[in-house]
């Protein structure tokens, strides 16, 4: 397993002995024995990159953290927060700093029409998919400076150390800044993942996207230096041979593993929100002289829907009743 993807086998060095994932230490054999379990193979059959010592694998955790800190700053919100709204001036210069550490570890560097960003080491053998691990940058407003940036810098990251220790890749390995993780903009999440995942509806839908302010999504694009229309989105969606293996380094969001005392952790399943639209038709009648057993309308029909459908969603204030 670690053989077809030396990235994961990176990640369960990269973050345990950092005090911002846990305050846990291991020795080497502990390490050993987690990366066993874990793989299925025992370390030694992987001489290349498996018997090296946990000691020469050596994260630089003061520059990982600088970097962290350093993202952060780009923000519409003073710190500790982090708003970081898509396509916006703090957004584009956050761009700017993550392509310019790619640049710096070595990697070619591309961008896609919707600002997707990619940072490549070119592997020997060219014919097969590359090894893909990421995540993203956009920050709702008043956030932490880990959600995502981990995933990204944690990348860049595991490819300096496999530079460092003259690892030689067969498969590409790329490093990707997804590009709207947060819904916050134009109210559509995952939009760069999404459209890389080839979904035809929601490159329809961009069309009329338009945010709070009534901007254009492709106007947006547009002044955040991406020259792109409507024809050009299906030019973002990839082929299924275009990455063999994808990994995401992530913060749990939540406490179990700091609970049980767990400094990472495989994900087997996520949460899946959803959001549904439900149109209720009535008559009117009058608040205080027609009972609840006579009444029709919309009010009162969404009223008694919900105790009898618990959908799990919260209930926005948008409909009108007369």
């Amino acid at each position: 397993m670690f053989a077809r993807n030396p990235l994961l086998f990176l990640f369960l060095f990269l973050f345990p002995s950092l005090s911002l994932i846990s305050k846990a230490t291991h020795d080497e054999e502990s390490t050993r024995r987690t990366m066993e379990d874990f793989s299925g193979y025992p370390t030694a059959a992987h001489p290349s990159v498996l018997s090296l010592s946990p000691s020469s694998l050596s994260v630089d955790e003061a520059g990982l953290l600088r970097q962290i800190d350093e993202l952060a700053a780009f923000s519409d919100t003073p710190a500790p927060s982090v708003t970081r709204i898509l396509y916006s001036e703090k957004d584009v210069l956050a761009r700017s700093y993550i392509k310019s550490l790619m640049k710096e570890a070595g990697l070619s560097v591309r961008e896609d029409h919707v600002g997707n960003i990619f940072g490549r080491w070119n592997g020997s053998d060219s014919g097969v998919g590359a090894v893909a691990t990421g995540s993203h940058i956009d920050a709702i407003p008043y956030s932490g400076k880990y959600d995502g940036v981990v995933g990204v810098l944690g990348a860049l990251e595991a490819i300096r150390i496999l530079k460092r220790i003259g690892f030689q890749p067969r498969k590409s390995l790329e490093v990707i800044m997804f590009t709207s993780e947060e819904p916050t903009r134009f109210g559509i999440s995952c939009l760069g993942s999404r459209l890389l995942a080839g979904i035809h509806p929601l490159a329809n839908a961009l069309n009329k996207a338009v945010d709070s302010q009534n901007i254009p999504f492709f106007d947006a694009a547009r002044g955040a230096g991406y020259d792109v229309r409507q024809e050009d989105l299906p030019n973002v969606f990839l082929t299924k041979t275009s990455y063999s293996s994808f990994v995401e380094l992530h913060i749990e969001q939540g406490p179990i593993l700091e609970e049980e005392g767990v400094s990472i952790g495989i994900v087997t399943a996520i949460a899946a929100p959803a959001s549904i639209k439900v149109d209720f038709e009535g008559n009117g009648g009058h608040a205080g002289a027609v009972l609840m057993p006579a009444r029709t309308s919309s009010a009162a029909e969404s009223i008694l829907f919900l105790p009898l459908h618990p959908v799990g969603c919260y209930v926005f204030p948008v409909a009108t009743f007369s």
